[in-house]
């Protein structure tokens, strides 16, 4: 038997989002899948997902930033090792 706020095509999975929503408070989850209200703080839910859009974005260039580091790192241990390879064949 579908619920009143789902649609009739869709299938009885449950899905991320609604584990969430209901883990974090039974009463919207019922409100939101199970009468199919919409929730009435949009504009809250929208400054939520920007913040976490651009937080994202804040990540994904720390960990870029943090394996060209690594890898200047090791540029760096493997030119000293042949700078001082060359320095003892020349002495």
């Amino acid at each position: 038997m579908l619920q009143r706020g789902r649609q009739q095509n869709q299938d009885e999975l449950v899905r991320a989002p609604e584990i969430a929503c209901w883990v974090y408070c039974p009463e919207q989850w019922r409100l939101q899948y199970g009468l199919g209200l919409e929730p009435e703080n949009r504009k809250e839910l929208a400054a939520g997902e920007g913040h976490h859009a651009r937080k994202a974005a804040a990540e994904r260039l720390a960990g870029g930033s943090i394996a060209i580091g690594r890898f200047l790192a090791v540029a760096a241990c493997v030119a000293l090792v042949l700078l001082l390879a060359w320095w003892l064949w020349v002495a």
